[in-house]
């Protein structure tokens, strides 16, 4: 896989107290998990991106509360349509 480097400027008063390899990788697992949530990346590239594995994407996805798994909204109603049914 090719590789582009990016240039992001940060104030170094931001990064007092941060180790800066650290704070490389929450921002590539923050990007990824961002991406991942608007659609933008699936679930693989999001965890290439993240330099994860997609076990590990998961869980960091589960811990910030962004769904997983989607259902499309109608495959979502039909299912609880569904479940109400069967109760």
């Amino acid at each position: 896989m090719e590789l582009e480097t990016l240039e992001i400027k940060i104030p170094k008063e931001l990064l007092l107290g941060i180790e800066k390899r650290k704070f490389v990788e929450d921002i590539k697992l923050f990007i990824a998990m961002k991406l991942y949530e608007e659609g933008v990346l699936s679930l693989g590239k999001a965890a290439v991106l993240a330099e994860k594995n997609e076990e590990e994407l998961m869980e960091a996805l589960s811990e910030h509360g962004i769904d997983v798994i989607r259902y499309p909204k109608d495959e979502l109603d039909e299912e609880k349509e569904f479940l109400k049914e069967i109760k």
